[in-house]
């Protein structure tokens, strides 16, 4: 549609810059939908996008580059009734329906705004129009920012049939000696030496089962159940998991958190999981008199709302370790389980949204760092509703 046309739009290019897509038809198909909803609405359509450093795309269909400006300007500062009807009524707009879009983590991303410069009420059939329209932009979106991340992420040839078939020729072979095992203890049960060779054969087998789930869930992830809970009481329960090992073995565990922590849409089994088995891999490399702290507190990323926090460990078998290849699989050579522990970790924070890093910790030791996303603040209200 043409700047002429009832629904003029200018580019805002000069006067913003944008990331991009990954894909290139991606920005074409907002444009369209964008044209599509100002057709069967009859009004202005406003899109503005944005992440942790601000607003990074804009577009509408129907607006003027003065009035697209003030729309990014009300939404860069809050959203709020009494200042955004100002500034938009003094360049001849009311806000009539505001569609805010969220990613898979619940994070806001951007806004879909039905704009008019006189009253309009609209339909059931066009709010469920624009509804839809939304949930495709959010799809989209999804989609783009998945494949920004597998493109700038270093991974390791894709495996996906490999290490499933792996998982299950290991399975095969730990379950056939360990038959075997069961049935040359009960036939030879009287002799000691039996006992003694079978009892170390029986360690080595619990060892390699072990690790075996290990992999499993490094190359084959099962699929998430998403909910929005709290995290505190998932750290603490990583923390009372290893609490009895702790004290065992004369190694001060304690958590620490920093005011109240926001909620997070979370896979609460795998999330737990992967607190666990980190804390577990750092506990197994401290001396007794050691001493291991897990640290987390609400923080801001831009204007986003997440979770930071840390593992700090005074162990210095770390200490030669390079923590860039911390989460390549099988370079942190230690006794025991825990090869995989860090690389299949990082996934999990990642499918979250967040990160897990590493490097030096205070005192010499190493510190492993996360950030997980919150979930989304309230939505914004058009100004039409109370």
């Amino acid at each position: 549609m043409s700047s002429n046309g009832p629904f003029p739009n200018q580019p805002q290019s000069e006067a913003l810059h944008r990331h991009g897509f990954t894909e290139s038809q991606s920005e074409g198909l907002l444009r369209d939908w964008i044209v599509l909803a100002a057709v069967f609405t009859g009004a202005s359509i406003a899109l503005v996008l944005e992440d942790e450093e601000g607003i990074w795309y804009r577009d509408s269909s129907g607006l003027t580059s003065e009035q697209l400006a003030a729309f990014e300007s009300v939404l860069s500062h809050g959203f709020t009734h009494e200042s955004g009807d100002q500034l938009l009524q003094e360049h001849g707009l009311r806000v009539i329906e505001t569609f805010q879009l969220v990613d898979i983590y619940l994070r806001i991303v951007g806004t879909l705004c039905v704009l008019s410069s006189a009253p309009l009420t609209l339909s059931a059939n066009q709010l469920e129009g624009l509804r839809l329209l939304s949930e495709r932009i959010q799809t989209i979106l999804t989609a783009d920012q998945h494949m920004a991340e597998t493109r700038t992420t270093p991974r390791a040839p894709s495996a996906a049939s490999f290490v499933p078939g792996l998982v299950h020729e290991l399975g095969s072979f730990i379950f056939g000696i360990s038959a075997s095992l069961d049935a040359f203890e009960a036939r030879f049960a009287d002799l000691d030496e039996v006992k003694k060779y079978g009892a170390n054969i029986r360690r080595s087998l619990d060892r390699m089962s072990a690790f075996n789930e290990e992999l499993r869930d490094y190359g084959d992830p099962q699929r998430f159940s998403w909910s929005v809970r709290e995290l505190e009481p998932l750290l603490r329960e990583a923390v009372e998991h290893h609490n009895p090992w702790a004290e065992k073995h004369h190694v001060k565990l304690h958590l620490q958190v920093d005011g109240p922590l926001s909620a997070i849409n979370m896979d609460e089994q795998s999330l737990r999981a992967a607190f666990i088995r980190v804390v577990d891999l750092v506990l197994q490399q401290e001396e007794t008199g050691g001493h291991v702290v897990l640290h987390a507190a609400r923080s801001l990323q831009g204007k986003r709302s997440v979770i930071v926090g840390h593992l700090d460990c005074s162990s210095m078998k770390f200490k030669d370790s390079d923590p860039a290849r911390l989460f390549e699989p099988f370079y942190f050579r230690t006794s025991g389980l825990g090869r995989l522990t860090l690389p299949g970790a990082r996934r999990v924070f990642e499918s979250h949204g967040g990160t897990l890093t590493a490097g030096s910790g205070t005192e010499g030791g190493m510190r492993i760092s996360f950030m997980l996303p919150s979930v989304l603040i309230p939505p914004v209200r058009p100004a039409s509703q109370p």
